[in-house]
């Protein structure tokens, strides 16, 4: 078994990156390349649900599994990354900020001064009809830190009963919103119900991690295909990580992966 387990965090993917939101936003070709390194390198995507089965000793994972969580449902990322998933056969976790389904994320407006649609009750439904595991991302998106913990609560258990009521199953896996979390916030998150949660600190996650303070590893427009190695293989070089798997995959490697080994292998040049 493979100890670690990275859990990938987007938020947009979209053909025309925002220049305001670049650090959580990557491209629809950017992303499809990243989903052939990962199948290319022989991890697999798996679910919370999954996870927490193994925890609980009634079910396997696979021998590199890795974890690829959406935050916000915008539906820039849904229309694009979605097509790419189902094709390589991979699972996906979105996080639903429920108030704002079918609406813009105008929470955006006093962070990053730029807005986006989220996909509506019928599309939500339809990522989970179609497989992908659905979490809760709050009811309004607030910084949790930073209101009452009988607000927080109701944020919490709130977009929880949400999504089961759309969606008739139990949801036991959240995101933070903005990444904020403190010890009063895990007991609230665990008293909602819920088996697991990710923050977002930026580390590769380990099935000894704690179920509700996952790290998760931010992708943006920084991640271009070297850092998107160094970032899943993060305790080794990069040198080492391409020189270790280049053998198993020489032959249906992406072009671009080829082109970087040349660079850092054989002619001992950074990539520019």
């Amino acid at each position: 078994m493979y100890h670690r387990i990275p859990i990938l965090m987007y938020h947009q993917v979209s053909h025309h990156p925002h220049p305001n939101y670049r650090e959580y936003t990557v491209t629809d070709k950017a992303f499809a390349a990243q989903m052939r390194i990962l199948k290319t390198l022989g991890f697999k995507p798996i679910s919370f649900n999954q996870l927490v089965d193994y925890k609980n000793g009634v079910a396997k994972l696979p021998s590199r599994p890795v974890i690829i969580t959406f935050d916000d449902g915008m539906q820039d990322a849904i229309d694009n990354a979605i097509p790419i998933l189902k094709k390589l056969g991979f699972a996906a976790v979105f996080y639903i900020p429920t108030e704002y389904v079918g609406k813009k994320s105008s929470w955006m407006l006093s962070e990053v001064n730029v807005e986006f649609q989220v996909i509506d009750w019928t599309t939500v439904k339809s990522l989970d009809s179609m497989g992908f595991e659905v979490g809760a991302h709050s009811m309004s998106h607030p910084h949790l830190d930073k209101i009452s913990s009988d607000d927080c609560y109701r944020e919490l258990s709130g977009s929880r009963h949400k999504l089961e009521e759309v969606l008739g199953h139990a949801v036991r896996h959240m995101a933070y919103p903005f990444g904020d979390y403190n010890e009063r916030l895990k007991t609230l998150v665990y008293e909602s119900g819920y088996d697991t949660a990710c923050t977002t600190e930026e580390a590769i996650a380990s099935l000894d991690s704690d179920m509700l303070t996952f790290p998760r590893l931010n992708m943006g427009m920084d991640a271009e295909l070297l850092n998107f190695l160094c970032k899943i293989n993060s305790a080794d070089s990069p040198i080492g990580i391409i020189a270790r798997r280049m053998q198993a995959v020489r032959y249906n490697m992406p072009k671009p992966i080829k082109q970087i080994i040349k660079k850092l292998i054989y002619r001992h040049k950074p990539v520019i």
